[in-house]
């Protein structure tokens, strides 16, 4: 006699199957979220036209269901930790290094940085400009890397070099090399661990080369309003997917001295650059100036002279901004990613006295935003 089959175990898996798609679709329409905290990223949104004839409509879904699954956050630390252990770290977006976060390496031409920068010597024409371009936190921890990750590292030191070669370069390098005063008020700590921007004591060496560069005497540290906020995990750190890290410590220097911060397309006319109530949002990198802005102004009546200075920037710029304020009356910042109208517009409107071009390498080399503003 022929023995019956029993299909019941099959249609449990299929129907199981299916029953947790549909769970986890529910899940992703009805718990849906805009916006990752975690990740400071918007979220995939459902595909705008529903159509069939959408050749990525298929695509647009998955990335809408894998954006909203329910404990997504485990599963991203999850497949991130099994990149660590397996030795592929490399393959996330930033790279654990330590107790550190890094930024993979910067990588672009070089000739086509040099001719960006002969753009932006062009735009500035008569008025005296100087270029401000920080080494990578990468680039500082070189020598604690393991040697296939140091090798990557060393050619974007050279793509450093080689495009920050020109007279107009403040060469920060060498003054990240020690300090450059007696007083000891700041940890030696260049760089955030968790963020790729440098901290208040990177920033406030840069500005003594900047200072020795423009012919200027730097503000003692002791002028300023020293404030911490704590703890900061920054971008660096929830792009790398991993669930655990030593938190930073913000460190704010407030001049001591009147200044008014206007930011007119945003409505922001206060007195003050430095913003407490914003450190413990999920960008702690706004407590300066309150984030990033297509245009600002920063007025300080009593700066040593009465000059403009307009500073072409990236977030790099927005805690170093507060240090120029003890020498330029005006400070008008414009950054490329944000702002209307063109460099040219800026600096007609501003009546520049200087110029500072204030970019990390990977902006300078990289970012087309600066290329469309230039034209």
């Amino acid at each position: 006699m022929k023995e019956k089959k029993h299909f019941l175990p099959d249609r449990l898996a299929v129907y199981g199957g299916l029953g947790l798609l549909l769970v986890l679709g529910l899940c992703a329409l009805l718990l849906r979220q805009d916006f990752s905290a975690w990740e400071r990223r918007s979220l995939t949104g459902l595909p705008q036209n529903l159509s069939l004839n959408n050749w990525t409509l298929n695509e647009d879904l998955e990335d809408e269901l894998s954006d909203q699954v329910p404990g997504r956050r485990y599963l991203v630390n999850l497949y991130a930790e099994a990149q660590v252990l397996t030795g592929r770290a490399q393959q996330l977006e930033a790279w654990p290094q330590g107790d550190s976060f890094l930024e993979p390496p910067v990588s672009g031409s070089a000739e086509q940085a040099k001719r960006r920068v002969s753009q932006m010597k062009e735009l500035a024409g008569e008025i005296p400009c100087l270029f401000l371009v920080p080494p990578s936190g990468g680039i500082r921890r070189m020598n604690g890397m393991p040697a296939l990750v140091r090798i990557v590292y060393a050619e974007e030191e050279e793509l450093y070099e080689a495009v920050t070669q020109d007279e107009r370069f403040v060469p920060v390098s060498l003054f990240f090399s020690a300090m450059l005063s007696s007083e000891p008020p700041l940890p030696d700590q260049l760089y955030y661990r968790t963020d790729h921007h440098w901290t208040l004591e990177g920033a406030y060496r840069a500005y003594r080369a900047f200072c020795k560069k423009a012919g200027l005497e730097p503000a003692s540290l002791s002028d300023f309003t020293l404030t911490e906020y704590q703890p900061f995990l920054g971008t660096t750190y929830s792009r790398s997917g991993l669930p655990f890290a030593k938190a930073d410590t913000i460190r704010c220097a407030e001049p001591a001295w009147p200044v008014r911060l206007s930011v007119p397309a945003e409505g922001i006319e206060t007195d003050h650059l430095i913003f407490p109530e914003e450190a413990q949002t999920y960008d702690g990198y706004a407590v300066y100036l309150k984030g990033n802005h297509g245009l600002l102004e920063i007025r300080s009546p009593e700066a040593e002279t009465g000059e403009t200075l307009v500073v072409f920037k990236d977030s790099f710029a927005n805690c170093f901004l507060p240090f120029l304020t003890k020498h330029y009356a005006r400070i008008i910042a414009a950054d490329a990613r944000y702002m209307e109208g063109s460099f040219r517009d800026v600096l007609e409107s501003a009546g520049a006295d200087r110029i500072l071009y204030l970019y990390s390498l990977d902006s300078l080399v990289n970012d087309t935003a600066i290329t469309r503003k230039l034209r």
